[in-house]
């Protein structure tokens, strides 16, 4: 795949000393690209909030701020965090790297380098995203293929259970249905670009999680599982309906997924000064390495645990809205713990 003429990708160019940025130029001007020069972090956040990049070549050695400040700040941020970042610095020693790449970097070029050298990996990274949006599209044109065959399967199930009352063959494909639900959901959300300021609510969250545990009523019943929810306060959180939907379902069907047929699943809802206590308790499986759930980068073994896009979501919206998370997971027993902030900064 080449770029073509008429492609014009839009580029970031960040870096505080303009003898750099006019070198860089020089550089990219054979690729006919739309560029856009920052000299500050500040300025480059203010334009990666105004256009719609393609490609950021980022400085990391900068005042105020630096370039691993910047990477990390689009990299937890929804809407900017596949934008491919390249790092353009002087620091070329392998820990340097490293701290780069954790950081969630896609690339890392050292000083001194060829002209060749960066074309072709500017090259590489706006042919990656092209191929990545391409992608996107396809799954959310997919995505409404896949969710109207299942709103079909719901009311039909529905509609049975009315006229000839519940089976356990049709309480079967309202669990299946349900999970269905769940990850199509996950996928749509995950394919949207949101602004986490707009559409706050006032929500009650006790109210909002005795809901979501109803939701669930097929899928506790086919486990025998009980669900103990702990909480005799109007707890009030200011946060988008859709994103506490991702955070509270997600941990809700874990907790249901992973917990002993026959077993009870524990949900505390607790007021502190200045937050809301969410925690999921379970018997069940043991998750490996339960500190690191939440980190950037990590990956826990999800042939055992099974937990992958829905986890990612909930982990940014974390990030996003200042969550305080903590599990844990000893001898069989795990507990997902979220300090909510009332108020949204």
């Amino acid at each position: 795949m080449d770029l073509v003429e008429n492609d014009n990708p839009k580029v970031l160019l960040v870096d505080d000393k303009a003898e750099n940025i006019t070198i860089l130029l020089d550089m990219l001007e054979p690729l006919n690209l739309e560029i856009f020069v920052s000299l500050s972090a500040k300025d480059a956040l203010k334009s990666v909030g105004t256009y719609d990049f393609d490609l950021i070549l980022l400085d990391i050695v900068m005042p105020n701020m630096d370039g691993y400040e910047v990477c990390k700040i689009l990299k937890n941020h929804n809407k900017h965090k596949d934008i491919p970042i390249i790092f353009i610095s002087a620091l070329g020693g392998v820990e340097d790297k490293i701290k780069g790449f954790s950081y969630g970097v896609d690339d890392y070029i050292a000083k001194p380098f060829l002209q060749e050298e960066l074309i072709a990996r500017v090259k590489l990274h706006l042919q990656k995203g092209l191929l990545f949006k391409s992608l996107k599209q396809l799954l959310r044109k997919s995505y409404h293929e896949l969710y109207n065959p299942l709103t079909i399967i719901n009311t039909s199930v529905e509609m049975q259970n009315l006229k000839h009352g519940n089976t356990r063959y049709t309480d079967s494909i309202t669990v299946a249905s349900n999970t269905l639900q769940l990850v199509y959901d996950d996928l749509y959300y995950s394919l949207s670009s949101r602004n986490h300021h707009e559409n706050v609510l006032s929500i009650d969250l006790v109210k909002f999680v005795q809901k979501r545990i109803d939701y669930f009523y097929y899928f506790r019943k086919s486990k025998n599982i009980n669900i103990d929810l702990q909480s005799f306060e109007v707890s009030k959180i200011q946060i988008r309906e859709v994103d506490l939907y991702r955070i509270v379902d997600n941990t809700i069907s874990n907790a249901i997924k992973y917990a002993k047929d026959g077993s009870t699943v524990s949900i505390d809802i607790i007021n502190s000064n200045d937050s809301v206590i969410f925690k999921s308790s379970n018997i069940g499986s043991t998750i490996n390495h339960p500190e690191k759930i939440f980190k950037q980068g990590y990956r826990e073994d999800f042939e055992n645990i099974g937990m992958g896009i829905g986890l990612e979501i909930v982990s940014s919206l974390c990030n996003t809205y200042n969550i305080k998370t903590e599990v844990i997971s000893e001898n069989g027993v795990t507990s997902f713990k979220y300090a909510i902030p009332k108020i949204l900064n």
